[in-house]
């Protein structure tokens, strides 16, 4: 029941991700995050049910132990499955690295000089960009001149330092 588990977990996941980024084709949320943790709720129910109306591996269905215990398997597969993605969404969808090899890209086979590349993304655009952003969740404000952290993100300031103390994690610059 436990590889039945995995094949539905893997299953139901591959079908919420394809759901989701034809969607985001189609109509792209303003939040991501929250569409992305909508998708993976409303995916919740389809584990029992393909769970439980999907044939088995070996045609037999157990007794109701390895019936429950392969459920669990699934769900938290599926959830670990989930925290996966959101964490490779996230890291390429924002990544400068994979910006510039798709700009690359873009021109072919003739390549793009520095010069090219730096006129289509401005640093100073992109903290500016990124510190709005913030402000829009109220994570940080402008006042008397200068971007000061709210409390939400005054919180989220502590935990990533904790994280990054804990974890041993060196910044985008220190990393080559």
């Amino acid at each position: 029941m436990l590889v039945h588990g995995l094949i539905v977990a893997v299953a139901v996941t591959f079908g919420w991700i394809l759901l989701q980024n034809l969607l985001m084709h189609v109509r792209p949320a303003e939040n991501r995050m929250l569409a992305m943790a909508t998708g993976y709720v409303l995916s919740l129910p389809f584990v029992f049910v393909l769970y439980r109306w999907m044939p088995t591996v070996g045609g037999v269905m157990g007794h109701a132990e390895s019936f429950a215990m392969g459920l669990i398997n699934a769900y938290v597969l599926h959830m670990m499955l989930f925290f996966q993605y959101g964490n490779c969404f996230y890291h390429v969808e924002r990544s400068v690295t994979i910006r510039f090899l798709v700009e690359l890209l873009k021109h072919g086979d003739r390549g793009a000089v520095l010069e090219t590349v730096q006129t289509q993304y401005s640093l100073n655009e992109m903290v500016q960009q990124r510190m709005e952003v913030m402000h829009d969740r109220g994570l940080v404000e402008f006042r008397d001149g200068a971007w000061r952290l709210l409390p939400k993100g005054l919180l989220l300031a502590r935990i990533a330092a904790i994280g990054q103390w804990l974890f041993q994690m060196k910044g985008q610059h220190e990393r080559m």
